[in-house]
């Protein structure tokens, strides 16, 4: 599935690479272009969280008609007239469904693919090139796992150069020791892992990509804990909301910490960008600007009809004289 993912994801990487010659910066266009793509649902979902605030002095009216029955039987009966007033406005809690997630597993997925195989997918190295170098990696005893074979290689390239034909290999071996140059942030090699900073020899400063991607994470997941809260309350008195809230971060910082630091620093990226999106669209899309803008399309709506109806009605009352 990563392979097949990555593919596509694969190919805009190495032309945006072909354009700028700097790995992090394509890898900080895709990611942006990919969270302006998800605008339109972010959209959709700021709105029906302002309908949703609209509605609830009815959902309290209609608990509060309720409140002398057993629990049990008050929950079947406020549950149904809920859905039933929520059907006369024309709001759906579930608007959007599942799909802007699973968008957005297939993007993590494909650029994850993407990321693991940079010489296949960015610099378009060809299969049987790359498998002598994995050949050559496992001569040498260095430890390789399916999964992060290409990373293997870039981390190990200078090792695998002294068994390559300078005559066959020469303007390969420029081009990625190029891009090696490039794998890098502030000196940190993309390729290590940060489980690893402890080791002999490894890099402490990865330890600081987990723990970046935790702290971006938060300031999204707060934010929008903040939203929920004024815009449903009693769902943000839910505590499964508290934990949510924690937990995104948490497992951010986690694959962070496992996965390659190349990863790390994308999710880094998304959830930067993805804290501005929401910061910028919370400002545009305040919950009371939406309601006041709800009320008048209403009015205008419902007016029309209004209008129709004397329309029609008077004109069969000009048909029977």
């Amino acid at each position: 599935m990563f392979e097949l993912l990555a593919v596509p994801f694969g190919y805009i990487l190495y032309l945006l690479y072909g354009v700028t010659g700097e790995y992090l910066l394509s890898l900080f266009i895709l990611t942006f272009v990919v969270r302006a793509l998800m605008i339109p649902s972010a959209v959709k979902q700021q709105r029906n969280s302002a309908k949703q605030l609209r509605l609830q002095a009815k959902v309290n009216k209609i608990k509060a008609k309720y409140a002398s029955l057993p629990q049990r039987e008050a929950q079947a009966k406020i549950q149904q007239e809920t859905q039933e007033m929520y059907q006369r406005e024309g709001f759906s809690a579930t608007a959007g469904g599942c799909m802007p997630l699973l968008i957005q597993m297939v993007v993590m997925m494909g650029l994850y693919g993407a990321i693991y195989s940079p010489l296949s997918q960015v610099l378009q190295i060809a299969e049987e090139h790359i498998a002598h170098f994995t050949q050559i990696c496992t001569n040498l005893g260095v430890q390789m796992e399916n999964t992060r074979v290409e990373l293997a290689i870039l981390g190990n390239f200078d090792k695998i150069i002294p068994e390559l034909d300078p005559a066959v290999y020469g303007g390969m071996i420029e081009k990625i020791n190029a891009f090696i140059e490039k794998f890098s942030l502030f000196g940190i090699d993309l390729t290590a892992y940060p489980n690893t900073f402890n080791d002999e020899g490894g890099d402490w400063r990865l330890i600081l990509i987990p723990i970046l991607s935790g702290v971006t994470a938060m300031l999204s997941s707060i934010l929008m804990y903040l939203r929920q809260r004024k815009t449903n309350p009693e769902m943000a008195k839910n505590p499964s909301m508290g934990c949510m809230t924690f937990m995104s971060p948490l497992m951010s910082a986690y694959f962070s910490y496992t996965f390659s630091a190349g990863v790390g620093v994308y999710w880094i990226i998304s959830n930067i960008l993805s804290f501005i999106q929401t910061l910028i669209l919370n400002q545009i899309f305040k919950p009371e600007k939406v309601i006041a803008m709800q009320m008048i399309d209403e009015t205008v709506e419902r007016r029309s009809k209004e209008n129709s109806i004397k329309l029609r009605a008077k004109q069969i009352a000009e048909e029977e004289q």
